[in-house]
């Protein structure tokens, strides 16, 4: 059966960029005569529900154009469908957005021609999923699935930052701009964490990151030897720096070799559960979608994507 795709554009990403390319896009999308229909978001949750009623319509292959903000969006769209619907379809990734974190890991390209090359070939990567059941806002339960990162403290915080200005900088000027004004601001959090169930730490850390990808905040190479396809949680913990050990590392974590700092933990694992007596921020894909107390868990081979 031919491939029928649905591009789910998100043209508010990247500070407005991704409407003014998509013309772009599709005039590429059109010389390929692609079976394909596209749809235009018009606020959040917009991607997730479009991606439902697209996979449930007999697209088997939905592309999120956007972020790493609509990239979750969509991601979670899978999982609102059942596991045979799931099973059966594929992800495609036009990565347009401020920090495009995920598609560094993943190897799919950012160059829009060889990104829709890559989604028209057919080639399926099963990739692992992570799930966080956390508190929202309100303090009523929440549930949602990621790709790439969530964590826990300081990161949740700069991305709440970030996303309340315009991103004009761009990705990487952007986040560090969010980093270092959080440095300044941010205290660190009294966590309990539990992983697998069996060790325990408890203490004041500055973040608390749980990768299936590597990559976090505009290239910052927070689990640097996470997988897509190994059935675990890569997770960093930054211990109760002071500022200006913050400031000093920042160049190891953008690099990854941020474990080579004493007290830096880092361990993998299928689950871990955090608690605080204090108010601290899950942030996953560029979002804030609640707090903690958050259980992540990694659920493997779980969805199909264009590699």
């Amino acid at each position: 059966m031919a491939d029928r795709f649905m591009f789910i554009v998100n043209p508010a990403s990247s500070n407005g960029k991704t409407r003014r390319r998509w013309p772009e896009i599709k005039s590429i999308l059109d010389a390929r005569d692609l079976d394909y229909d596209f749809r235009m978001t018009g606020g959040p949750w917009d991607a997730a529900e479009i991606a439902r009623e697209s996979l449930l319509g007999g697209y088997n292959v939905v592309v999120a154009v956007g972020g790493d903000g609509t990239l979750n969006e969509v991601v979670n769209g899978f999982f609102l469908v059942d596991g045979k619907t799931r099973m059966g379809s594929s992800l495609g990734v036009i990565s347009m957005g401020t920090g495009s974190d995920f598609i560094r890991t993943a190897g799919i390209p950012r160059d829009f021609p060889a990104a829709i090359k890559v989604i028209e070939g057919g080639q399926n990567t099963w990739m692992d999923v992570g799930r966080a059941r956390f508190t929202r806002a309100d303090g009523t339960p929440g549930e949602r699935y990621f790709l790439n990162v969530a964590d826990v403290g300081m990161g949740g915080e700069t991305a709440e930052r970030v996303n309340n200005t315009s991103k004009a900088l761009g990705g990487f000027a952007s986040f560090l701009w969010g980093v270092i004004v959080s440095i300044f601001l941010f205290k660190n959090k009294e966590m309990t964490l539990v992983i697998d169930d069996e060790v325990t730490w408890q203490g004041k850390y500055v973040t608390v990151a749980m990768g299936n990808g590597r990559f976090f905040g505009g290239g910052m190479k927070i689990t640097p030897q996470a997988m897509l396809t190994d059935g675990l949680l890569d997770i960093t913990i930054l211990p109760d720096f002071s500022k200006p050990m913050l400031f000093r590392s920042l160049p190891k974590v953008y690099s990854g070799r941020h474990l080579e700092i004493k007290g830096v933990k880092y361990t993998r694992g299928k689950k871990i559960s955090i608690s605080s007596p204090e108010q601290v921020l899950l942030e996953m894909d560029g979002e804030i979608p609640g707090k903690v107390p958050v259980e992540v868990e990694i659920l493997p081979s779980a969805l199909k994507v264009r590699t």
